[in-house]
């Protein structure tokens, strides 16, 4: 009985870090995929139509309920769309119009850092002793590495502005990470992922309507709206419903510390798809973030 036990635990385990692997890979692959829409729509408008049509697929996982237990789960559903669904996406798109997919998807590993940061001071997850400590500076390195490919000026106005946004996307992203954390003990992954993704949807083509973005969805081509459509179900609406279902398996630090292999893919497709090559300081940047993230979530 207790060997059945332990083996079902184990399964329960390996599916929830399989679920991250392949979110980890879905993820990856926007960096590139956002790039082609991206050359002739607006950012915000974009980042509308994605949630929007990533919520309405995620509607049959989540068996189309919006229903919640309790006001608190509310409250933190709330918290999680405004910075999750809402600041984020739009963010990342306006900083990925403005940089390479390599870049992006190598900033993508602070949403790990800031994650682990955030859990280590308002959760009392902290890493542990000298090694956690060196793992955390190993990581900030890497991220300004990837951030200024080292070309320090005299003032920071002159840095790439695309990287910046989108290293503050990945905050936005960690502070949603750590409020899902607590709607997933009592709330399925698919219903969080769906309702989230499609209330900052719905909020964000409101907003795009508002600031006259109509003309740039209403031009969009056919051959454009399946790129969107499949980016939008696969690298956000199926990533985010893999990705809390690891949370749900596995717990925080060990779901981050597998989806740190997204810049692997997010490079790598850029290099076939865009042709992108890979630079030093990338490679350099890419190493000692993985290494930092490896070491903190074992210590």
């Amino acid at each position: 009985m207790a060997a059945e036990k332990a083996e079902g635990h184990r399964q329960y385990a390996v599916a929830g870090y399989l679920s991250v692997l392949l979110a980890s890979a879905l993820f990856g692959s926007v960096f590139t995929l956002a790039k082609v829409p991206l050359a002739t729509m607006d950012p915000l408008a974009l980042s509308a139509i994605i949630y929007t049509i990533a919520g309405l697929g995620l509607l049959p996982f989540a068996k189309a309920s919006f229903r919640l237990a309790t006001r608190r789960e509310y409250y933190y559903l709330a918290i999680v769309t405004i910075f999750g669904a809402v600041a984020a996406p739009v963010l990342l798109l306006y900083g990925l119009q403005q940089t390479n997919a390599a870049d992006a998807a190598i900033l993508a590993n602070g949403e790990i850092v800031f994650t682990i940061l955030l859990s280590a001071m308002f959760f009392g997850e902290k890493p542990h002793g000298r090694v956690g400590l060196f793992a955390v500076i190993l990581v900030v390195i890497g991220l300004f590495i990837a951030t200024t490919d080292l070309k320090v000026s005299e003032t920071i106005l002159e840095f790439n502005a695309g990287n910046l946004m989108i290293l503050v996307s990945m905050l936005m992203w960690a502070i949603d990470n750590n409020i899902s954390r607590r709607l997933t003990s009592n709330v399925s992954p698919a219903k969080i992922a769906m309702v989230k993704s499609l209330s900052g949807g719905l909020v964000l083509l409101a907003i795009a309507l508002a600031l006259g973005k109509s003309d740039s969805i209403a031009s969009i081509e056919p051959s454009l709206w399946l790129i969107i459509a499949g980016m939008s179900v696969s690298g956000f609406g199926g990533a985010l419903l893999l990705f809390l279902q690891g949370i749900k398996r596995i717990g925080t630090v060990k779901t981050m510390s597998v989806f740190s292999m997204t810049p692997i893919f997010g490079i790598v497709i850029a290099a076939i798809a865009l042709g992108e090559s890979i630079s030093v300081f990338q490679g350099i940047a890419t190493g000692l973030i993985i290494m930092g993230i490896l070491l903190v979530s074992r210590h």
